[in-house]
């Protein structure tokens, strides 16, 4: 693989201002959050996005959600960075180059 993709994965982590001690729900900047991903999911530009927790929606650990971008690592990680949570520090991400497998 020696093309830079045009996808990118977005791992998306507890910040530094995550409150342990609530939900997703009721974190704060939690709304603007769920707006910017409905936003990114609604216009295309996020392929899929969504929380990872067990079966009881409890969230374990620092790896909280996954988003996957139709655009490569630097404008997905503008998009990223400018999210509520993030800008916020209830939320940090990580942005990695996705290798999408089409056939």
């Amino acid at each position: 693989m020696t093309d830079t993709p045009s996808t990118s994965a977005v791992l998306v982590y507890a910040g530094p201002a995550w409150d342990r001690t609530q939900p997703i729900h009721r974190q704060r900047n939690a709304p603007g959050h769920m707006r910017h991903m409905r936003d990114q999911v609604a216009s295309g530009v996020a392929i899929v996005a969504g929380p990872m927790h067990d079966v009881t929606g409890k969230l374990e650990g620092d790896l909280l959600g996954v988003v996957i971008y139709d655009r490569p690592v630097p404008e997905a990680t503008k998009i990223a960075n400018a999210d509520p949570a993030v800008v916020g520090g209830q939320l940090r991400v990580e942005v990695r180059p996705f290798y999408r497998v089409t056939v």
